[in-house]
């Protein structure tokens, strides 16, 4: 029976071949060379590269994580408490795969590393993402990775941005929206939309109010402009928003 060890190193092996051959290819067919700066938006999720004459590429980008040459440690994105969830959140299902597998390098959020294991991670995360192409961008003593799930047209960049608001608390995350009851008080119950989950990523926004409004909406019949008065809706990020469902659901 083969170690788990090795069982690892093959299946990297493998998916590092994957990542050698997609890569060239999507590198020729964006013409990823002929744009002369890139920027990445922690905020929505893209990734846009720009060239001299105007030419704009954008991608949504799953932020894998960031080598350290100076520890020569690797570090998982969803172990950087600075990193957005929502960018980094894809990454679950490498790391789940690494729980099913007893693979501990997807499993540890920080390990020794050399120069090749940010490219190996990557390479991992791109097989098992099904993503179309990778990214590597120096920043201080790091190189952080990026993999590319799909290309985001001009609209859809722009409909994309208006989706995330700039939260004091988390940085950055998905709008969501409250009624004014549910910011600052809890056990005051909790109604949705629809049910949500941290895990989930809807095509909707997130939306709750508490057992007050609920009882104007019910006895208005619908969301009135009275009930939307009582109700005074405000805008939140994800993260916020699941803070406030813990506080105040009812047991």
């Amino acid at each position: 029976m083969l170690s788990q060890e090795h069982d690892f190193e093959e299946f990297k092996s493998q998916c590092v071949t994957h990542l050698m051959s997609l890569q060239p290819e999507f590198m020729k067919l964006y013409d990823i060379d002929s744009y002369d700066e890139w920027f990445y938006d922690h905020g929505v999720g893209a990734f846009h590269f720009k060239s001299d004459n105007e030419r704009n590429l954008y991608f949504k980008y799953v932020d894998v994580g960031s080598f350290s040459t100076k520890d020569n440690t690797w570090k998982w994105a969803w172990d950087n408490i600075t990193t957005p969830k929502h960018v980094s959140r894809s990454l679950e299902k490498v790391k789940a795969f690494g729980l099913e597998n007893d693979f501990e390098q997807l499993i540890e959020g920080l390990f020794e590393g050399d120069e090749y294991t940010g490219w190996e991670m990557t390479a991992i995360s791109a097989k098992l993402l099904n993503a179309i192409g990778s990214y590597r961008i120096p920043h201080g003593h790091l190189f952080m990775y990026f993999i590319f799930t799909n290309e985001l047209t001009q609209a859809e960049y722009n409909d994309l941005k208006n989706k995330y608001i700039d939260c004091e608390t988390h940085v950055s995350d998905r709008v969501a929206f409250v009624c004014q009851h549910l910011i600052s008080n809890k056990s005051i119950g909790f109604h949705e939309a629809f049910d949500s989950h941290p895990s989930f990523d809807p095509d909707d926004d997130y939306q709750a109010w508490c057992d007050e409004c609920e009882k104007i909406r019910l006895r208005d019949g619908e969301w009135t402009d009275n009930a939307m008065a009582f109700a005074d809706i405000k805008v939140v990020c994800n993260q916020c928003y699941f803070e406030i469902k813990d506080r105040n659901q009812r047991d």
